[in-house]
Formats: C-alpha cells, structure tokens, sequence
C-alpha cells in the first residue's frame, strides 16, 4: 500500500492526517456517533480507484473542500450547477464525511451522506456529471423492546438497549397525549417496534418506529404507524393541534392559578402561565404549527418569543436565547426549537414560563383538549387494520 497525506483543518490548526491507499469497488461503512450519519457502502456502480475521505469543519466551503482535494474549481462549479435539483452543496454539514474515488489520480466520484437513510451520488460521465441520492441499503430486521420506568424513560429505554433516537421517537409520538415533562411515574411501562439496521454485517443506527405502547398511570396508549403518521386502535390520529409541552424533560415548578404569592415580588397576583424548571440551555421548542409574531425582549418576561396560531398564541419567556432562524414573520413547525431556557427578565432562576392564549384570553394547556388531525377514511381502514394486526402481536 501506498501512503497519501490529507491536509485537514481541525478546530483552526492545520494538522497531518495519513490516509491509506486502497482499491476499492464501494466505500466502507463509517458511523460518526456525534451525527449520527453513516456513510454507506456505494449504491450505484462506482470505479474501482483510490478513496480519500475528507470530514467537513465549521466554516468549509464546497467549493474549497474540493480544491483542498485537488479538484479542479471549474469542476466543483460543474457538480453544484448539476446537482442543483437533488442536493445544493452549499449546504454541506460540518462533522458530515465526504467521500471521493480518484481513477489514475483523476477524481471519478463522490458520495456525501444526507442523512441516516440516503446517500448523494456524484460520478463523472464522460465531460458532465451524474448525481443521484440512493437509499442505503441495509439489512433491516423488526425488533420489539419492552420496559418499565423506574427512575426515567430514557434510563428504562436504554436498560433494554434501546437507542436515544426510538427513545425520542417513542416520546413524540404520545407527546399529544402524554406530558413527558411532568406525567411519568415509576412503574409506568413501554413497548416498542422498531427497524433494527445493520450494514455489511455491522451495527447501524436504528431505522423506523414501526409501533408503539405506553401505559401511564394505568392509561395505555397505542400508535401504529401507517402512511408515515401514527394512528390508534381505531385509525385516528395520534397528532394534535398542540403539544402538551414545549420541553420534553423538566419538572413543573409553578402551575396557572388565578392567585398566587410572586416569588420576586412576594406579591399576590394571578399567574395564568405554566412554569417549568429546566436547565440554561435547554432547547424549547414550538407546541405547533405557527407564526412568530415576537422574538426579542419583552420587559419583565426577558427574552421572549410568541408564535400565532390562527384565534390561539403560545408565548415562551425568561429565555437565554432566542434559536437561529427565529424572527417575526417567520413560520415554524410544530417541534421546532424556537429559544433555550434562561433567566432573563424577573426571575429567581433557570426555567420557562409557557403560556397560552385565546382570542386575546389566556387558557390553561395543561386541561385543555385540543383536536386531533384527521383520522383514516373508511377506504383506508383495511390497510390500517392489516398493518396493526400485525403489530399487534409485537408490542
């Protein structure tokens, strides 16, 4: 073998990075657990050359990881005009591999990882070149994980070697229904069906949740997926216009009353807001689908961010930070992060103070019933019910 040396930039210093020689007909598997990506085997027909990796940093270019590489810029320039309809390579992620194939020293292919379950392909066809994005193909096996929590759903999940991401997962799906912030008690048990992935013989992350179960003070809820959303027994939807709660993990420090002594102030006052003790920093994300009609200072409230949702506003205050992308006039998503959890404002400490709003009223989310999405038609039940019958068995 034949040593070649790769000049990378690692946190601002340049270092020497060796990189071995090897023929090749596809690219090797690699999971980087920080982002939880792998870099697949080639899924298309790639020349047999020399494979040289590159790990994108915070701050590279397209263009000059490329010319790094000794790629020409004309030819960078010709796969980001190519490209443009599959992926824009302006938007690669640091921390993501890139991968390139050189035939007699002449660069042949690429392939960049999208996410956990595609690939973008780059080859050269003749003066142009081909990109295509490929679904990775890994083995993939169901496989059901059974618990009880008896210190935190994630501890319980991870007893019977479930991963953070189904546990996550497993937590949207009932987060309708279930304040995972505040409802979960010891004893409290959960069944999930899951894709179990490998590939070319090795571990990869976890695919799908296929079907769930989640039994709660005695209540238990099912979800069955179907069509990529998830359905109860009886095909309706499990999402709901508003999430119980905007953190995933935190307690309840302070419920809505209409009088309640200020712990500032030490005044008597009403307090229509939710509460909720969390660490600085902890992502706070949007309760549903919304406009942000406020993000920025808000007097006693501190960092502040509204969203509109149509007669109904959701307000998150005392943050320490307001999310990238966040200012007025932009929409959001339900789930997306919009702030981190601060002590701005007039505040004794790190917590969020979440509230409601009705036509201009304020309303308390916690025992408020909001409507599901659309349940399944008629015409799409016997689907539903063979995909759930089969389920059934597994959770």
């Amino acid at each position: 073998m034949r040593k070649k040396i790769l000049v990378a930039t690692v946190l601002g210093l340049m270092v020497i990075v060796p990189i071995i020689s090897l023929k090749v007909t596809g690219l090797e598997s690699i999971k980087d657990t920080n982002q939880d990506i792998v870099v697949a085997k080639s899924l298309s027909d790639l020349p047999v050359g020399e494979v040289k990796e590159y790990q994108v940093q915070k701050g590279d270019t397209f263009a000059g990881v490329m010319t790094n590489m000794g790629i020409q810029y004309d030819e960078a320039l010709a796969i980001m005009n190519s490209s443009k309809d599959t992926f824009d390579f302006t938007k690669i992620n640091a921390g993501k591999f890139l991968k390139f194939v050189f035939v007699n020293e002449a660069f042949a292919a690429m392939e960049y990882p999208l996410n956990s379950d595609t690939v973008i392909h780059v080859k050269r066809e003749d003066d142009s070149f081909k990109i295509t994005e490929e679904d990775i193909p890994y083995n993939i096996e169901m496989t059901t994980a059974k618990g009880t929590i008896t210190d935190s759903l994630f501890v319980a999940a991870q007893d019977v070697g479930v991963e953070d991401k189904v546990t996550l997962k497993l937590a949207d799906i009932f987060s309708s229904d279930i304040d995972f912030a505040t409802d979960i008690q010891d004893g409290d048990s959960f069944s999930v069906v899951y894709e179990k992935r490998t590939l070319d013989g090795k571990p990869a992350s976890a695919g799908k949740v296929l079907g769930a179960k989640f039994t709660n003070d005695g209540t238990t809820y099912t979800a069955f997926r179907y069509n990529d959303g998830f359905y109860n027994e009886d095909g309706e939807s499990l999402t709901r216009q508003f999430l119980k709660s905007p953190l995933n993990y935190a307690r309840i420090s302070s419920g809505f009353s209409f009088k309640r002594t200020n712990p500032v102030t030490k005044q008597v006052t009403p307090h229509r807001a939710i509460d909720y003790a969390a660490s600085a920093g902890t992502p706070v994300i949007a309760t549903a689908d919304g406009t942000v009609s406020v993000a920025g200072s808000k007097g006693g409230l501190g960092i502040t961010v509204e969203l509109k949702h149509g007669e109904y506003l959701t307000q998150y205050a005392h943050l320490s930070d307001i999310a990238d992308g966040i200012k007025k006039g932009v929409d959001v998503k339900q789930g997306d992060i919009v702030g981190y959890v601060g002590s701005t404002g007039i505040s004794t400490g790190p917590h969020l103070q979440y509230a409601m709003f009705k036509n201009g009223n304020p309303i308390n989310p916690l025992d408020t019933d909001f409507p599901r999405g659309e349940a399944l038609s008629d015409s799409e039940k016997p689907n539903f019910d063979s995909v759930k019958n089969k389920l059934l068995g597994l959770i």
